[in-house]
This record gives structure tokens, sequence and C-alpha cells, in this order.
């Protein structure tokens, strides 16, 4: 296992593809900094839970502000990493040395959660540095200690984006394809994103929205009380949803015959 990262590691520094994530989660927080001072410059007044990240205080949540696009950045790194494996035959030389299906599969889940915990890192960091400096660090509202909303806040927030990385693999592993893998995967996240709302208009199938990582991420408001006190059901959902796509990949992946 500690052999495959090492080799998974090493293929990840030579990789442009890293540059590329890090350098587009790094710049959305200058952007959309930018875009805040431009809309208070004209005379519009930021509004929390409409523009999510008002101030330093917040810019912990600028996962959250911009959940879709870190999401298919991510997918997109993960259909490319491990589909190409499949395409260019690595991962067949790989197994003819004897590693173990489950750790080859759990070596790729574990570098596509390393570097998105990186990227999510770089994020909001980023986001609360140059919020500070624009409009201050602030305050969230109804929020007494800080640093331990900024701590849960991040934790839930980077395991609703886990949840999907491990679909992403899944996925992958699934297709062994990296165009079929990123379609399905963009569609995955689509649908279950912005269908949630539809359920969401229903009574008897509202609560099925719940059980979909993307539907906290995208419809629930983090600085709000009512809903922080929601943290544990997310990370439930969050783990469960990692533990199932995990055992699903695996099992299937051992099953796959690789030419």
């Amino acid at each position: 296992m500690l052999n495959l990262l090492t080799a998974e590691r090493i293929k990840l520094f030579r990789s442009r593809k890293l540059i590329i994530v890090l350098a587009i989660l790094a710049i959305l927080p200058i952007i959309q900094v930018a875009n805040s001072k431009m809309t208070v410059h004209y005379g519009n007044e930021l509004v929390q839970v409409i523009d999510t990240v008002i101030n330093g205080a917040t810019g912990v949540l600028m996962i959250k502000k911009n959940g879709l696009t870190v999401l298919l950045v991510l997918s997109a790194f993960i259909n490319l990493f491990i589909g190409e494996e499949f395409q260019n035959g690595t991962i067949r030389n790989a197994l003819s040395l004897g590693r173990s299906r489950t750790h080859y599969y759990a070596s790729k889940l574990v570098i596509a959660a390393i570097l998105s915990l990186v990227g999510v890192l770089i994020m909001a960091v980023i986001g609360m540095i140059s919020y500070s400096a624009v409009f201050g660090f602030g305050e969230v509202a109804e929020i007494n200690n800080y640093a331990v909303y900024a701590v849960q806040s991040f934790g839930t927030l980077y395991l609703l984006i886990l949840a999907n990385v491990s679909i992403y693999v899944m996925i992958t592993f699934l297709t062994k394809n990296s165009a079929v893998s990123l379609i399905w995967s963009f569609l995955y996240t689509l649908a279950t994103g912005f269908g949630a709302g539809i359920f969401q208009q229903t009574e008897h199938f509202k609560q099925v929205t719940y059980w979909f990582t993307e539907s906290f991420l995208f419809y629930f408001n983090f600085a709000s009380t009512e809903d922080v006190a929601r943290y544990p059901e997310m990370m439930l959902v969050s783990l469960i949803t990692i533990m199932i796509s995990s055992i699903i990949g695996i099992v299937i992946f051992k099953r796959t015959d690789i030419k």
C-alpha cells in the first residue's frame, strides 16, 4: 500500500493537472472578492444568505460559495487521472506485479482525498485573507465561538466534497474510460445537485434529497444556526456515501477483466 501511495505521489507531482486544479481553486476566491468589491462599489450591499461570503469570517464558507465549480474541477481531474491508467495500460502493469486491487483502488481514493483537502484548504485560506483585506474580518451573525464554528464548518464542507470525490472515483473505475466517466460524473453532479430542488417541492419525496450530499451543499445556509445544528446529519450522510461507493467500486473492480 505504501509503495502504491509513493508511486501515486510521484505521478501526481509530475502531472500538470495538479497545477491546473490548484491554480483554479486558488484563483476563484480572488475573483470572488473582486466581484464583491465591484458590487459594493456600485452601491449594492452584500447579504450573507445570498452572497454566502461577505467578510473574512465567512471566508471559511468559500467552499460552499463555489461548491459546483469545486465539484466539476475535482471530477474532471479524477476522471482524467484514473481513467488514463486504464487507457494507457499502466494499471495492467501494476496488477501484473501482484498488487492488490483493493489497495490499488484505495491508493487512488486516498490521493484524490488528499488533493481535495489541499485544494479546498487553499481556497478557504485565500478566501479568508482576501475578504479580510477588502471587507475586514468581521464576524458570523449569531455565532459566539468562531474558532469552533470555523473548524466544524470546514470539516463538514470537506466531508460533503469528499463524498462526491468518492463517487467520482467509483464511476471512473466502473467505466474505465476518462471521457465516459467525465460525462457520467458531470451528469451525476448536476442531477443530484439541481434535481434536489424538484424533490424539495414534493411532500413525500422531500426527505429523499437529504440522502444526497449535494442537497446540503447547494441549498443550506452554513451560517444559519438552524442549519449548523444539522452538521452531524451531513457528516453521517457523507460517511455513508463514502463507505457504500467505495465498497461498490472495490467489489466491481475486483471482478473487472483488465486487458
